[in-house]
């Protein structure tokens, strides 16, 4: 979606979890493909790994932001090859889930508090 609209999209970060066991080397395997994919529309996918990440959420640098509680995998699996939607998504159903909107405008920058020793 993003790679036909009408803003000219150059790099994405993607910060992400790895997957456990056996998953790993598919989900390596996948990114790669996409990575691939993205470079022959001269698009950069710069991908990091994190222990510690859980939350979904896509940051773009005109401020917005969008939080997905289920992740990209919104869209349910087609019946079949020959069904409506199994090549283009706006024909598909979709799992539930919520998607929160916020631009950095209206969010509240929070400090971390510092921690006072307890003697």
């Amino acid at each position: 979606m993003l790679v036909k609209g009408p803003c000219r999209m150059k790099t994405i970060h993607l910060l992400t979890s790895h997957e456990e066991g056996h998953g790993k080397n598919q989900q390596m395997g996948s990114l790669e493909e996409i990575q691939q994919s993205l470079r022959n529309f001269g698009i950069t996918l710069d991908i990091s790994y994190s222990s510690s990440i859980h939350d979904r959420e896509i940051r773009f640098n005109n401020g917005w932001m969008f939080k997905i509680g289920r992740g990209l995998d919104y869209f349910k699996k087609p019946q079949g090859r020959f069904c409506l939607g199994y090549c283009d998504f706006d024909l598909r159903p979709c799992h539930e889930t919520t998607v929160d909107i916020f631009h950095n405008n209206y969010t509240k920058k929070t400090i971390p508090s510092e921690t006072t020793p307890v003697s």
